[in-house]
C-alpha cells in the first residue's frame, strides 16, 4: 500500500477515524473494565479482564442479533444509537459474566465511555491538526461511535481544528460500508477523491475508503503491521503532505 498512491494536490478535506487514530481510553480499556467490575463483584485479574476485553471486542461485529426496529436493520453493517448500546451491553455482559448486578455494571461502563476525562488524544494530535488547518485542509472525523463521541470531541481542545463530525450510529452504517463512506462524502460536499481518509484499520479503514474511492492511508503507531503502515505517526502525515 503506497503512501504516494494518489496525487495530494487534489486533497480538500483530510478524515479521521477517532478511537487508535486521534484518542485512546485513558487508562485503557481493559483497566476501567476491571476497576468497575471489582466494584460489583467480579473476581478476574486485571490480565483476565484485559485479554477478555481484545478478543470479545474483537468479535463484536460477528453478532447480529441487535433488535433496533430501523428500517435498515437487515444490513449487516447497519447501526444506530439502540445497536451501540446493546453491542457494548453484549461486550460488558461477556467479559465481566461473574459480576452481581450486570445491569448496574453496565450502565457505569457506557457512562463512563461517554465522558471527556475517559479519553485523551495522542501527544502528536493538537499540533498536528493545527497546522493541518492552518495549511488550509478541511478536517473531519469520521467514526464507528455513537452520539457519546459528541461531548468527548468538544472538550477535548486538540481537536478544535475539526469542523465536521461523521458518527455511524447517526449515518446509520458503521465501517467499512459503502453507505458509511458515502455519508462523508455527501457531508464534505466534495468528491470523494478529493477526501484523505486516516485511521488505523487496514481493512476497516484504509481499504473500505479506498473501494467507496476516497484516497486512505493508515496510521500504525505501534509499528505491527509493517507490510500495511503507512504513517508512523501525524507527524508523518504532515511531513509527507508538506505542512509545516
Amino acid at each position: 500500500m503506497s503512501a504516494q498512491a494518489f496525487d495530494t494536490r487534489n486533497i480538500r478535506w483530510i478524515a479521521f477515524d477517532a478511537v487508535g487514530t486521534l484518542i485512546q481510553p485513558n487508562p485503557a480499556a481493559g483497566a476501567i473494565y476491571h476497576r468497575v467490575g471489582m466494584r460489583h463483584g467480579s473476581r478476574l485479574s486485571a490480565d483476565e479482564v484485559a485479554g477478555r476485553f481484545r478478543t470479545i471486542f474483537a468479535r463484536a461485529d460477528q453478532s447480529g442479533d441487535r433488535k433496533c426496529g430501523c428500517l435498515e436493520a437487515g444490513d449487516h453493517w447497519h447501526t444506530c444509537e439502540t445497536r451501540e448500546r446493546l453491542k457494548w451491553e453484549q461486550i460488558v455482559r461477556a467479559v465481566l459474566d461473574d459480576v452481581a448486578a450486570p445491569e448496574a455494571c453496565f450502565a457505569e461502563l457506557f457512562a463512563h465511555f461517554g465522558r471527556p476525562d475517559a479519553w485523551a488524544c495522542f501527544p502528536d494530535v493538537g499540533a498536528s491538526l493545527a497546522r493541518l488547518r492552518q495549511a488550509g485542509f478541511r478536517l473531519a472525523v469520521a467514526s464507528n461511535f455513537d452520539a457519546r463521541l459528541h461531548p468527548v470531541m468538544e472538550c477535548l481542545p486538540e481537536l478544535t481544528p475539526i469542523e465536521l463530525r461523521v458518527v455511524s450510529s447517526e449515518v446509520k452504517y458503521r465501517k467499512p460500508s459503502r453507505h458509511f463512506f458515502d455519508a462523508l462524502v455527501r457531508k464534505a460536499n466534495c468528491a470523494a477523491h478529493e477526501i484523505l481518509f486516516v485511521g488505523d484499520d487496514p481493512q476497516v479503514d484504509v481499504a473500505a475508503a479506498q473501494a467507496a474511492g476516497l484516497c486512505a492511508w493508515q496510521i500504525d503507531r505501534a509499528l505491527v503491521s509493517v507490510q500495511n503502515r503507512t504513517l508512523r505517526s501525524l507527524d508523518d502525515l504532515t511531513a509527507r503532505l508538506n505542512v509545516r
